[in-house]
């Protein structure tokens, strides 16, 4: 049988570690931003704040927050 919580745990570890590097990367009037749009998804799609998400809805959040500064 194939192996799928380790890969899975290991995609979720890379993707936390570029979603770090990429907010690292950002000034700190962007991390600023960052923050306050990531808390707005938050509380609009989920109706919580940051620290009650699930490892799941934050992953959410930090992409849509990623590609509000992408685009």
């Amino acid at each position: 049988m194939f192996p799928l919580i380790p890969l899975l745990a290991l995609f979720a570890i890379v993707g936390g570690g570029v979603t770090l590097v990429w907010y690292e990367e950002l000034s700190k009037p962007q991390q600023e931003e960052a923050d306050r749009i990531a808390c707005g998804y938050a509380k609009d799609i989920f109706g919580k704040t940051m620290k009650e998400l699930t490892k799941a809805e934050a992953d959410k959040v930090a992409m849509l927050t990623k590609q509000h500064f992408v685009n």
